[in-house]
């Protein structure tokens, strides 16, 4: 019996202040809901970084640009980065990492801080 793929996940990484964020947090939301529909595993998850368990887990990596979204499988990330606020944008991002899941070179830190999410997130 093989073992599942780890399921894609998807995490924003935004702040409760910035107006750019929640003008894109519906645009996120909706994603996060279609991607559900379609993709059975999907997970996904809006943090605010400056909760303190998240700022914890971020650990030192600071994000300097909003919106920052993250994904990963499982507890392997494939893509961090800041985006322009899109749906479209962000549905595009998701189908390039989505039809090419083994490119996983990150660096330490933001490796570190996928696993350190993914604990405080869906524990």
């Amino acid at each position: 019996m093989t073992e599942a793929a780890p399921a894609l996940r998807l995490i924003g990484l935004c702040a409760a202040w910035c107006g750019v964020c929640r003008q894109f947090q519906p645009a996120f939301a909706q994603v996060q809901s279609s991607y559900a529909e379609q993709a059975p595993g999907f997970e996904a998850h809006w943090v605010d970084v400056e909760e303190p368990a998240i700022s914890d887990a971020l650990g030192e990596v600071d994000i300097e640009t909003f919106p920052t979204v993250a994904i990963g499988y499982g507890n392997t990330l494939v893509f961090w980065g800041e985006i322009l606020p899109s749906e479209a944008v962000l549905r595009q991002l998701i189908a390039r990492l989505d039809a090419q899941p083994s490119a996983a070179a990150q660096a330490p830190a933001l490796q570190a801080a996928w696993r350190a999410l993914c604990a405080q997130i869906w524990p």
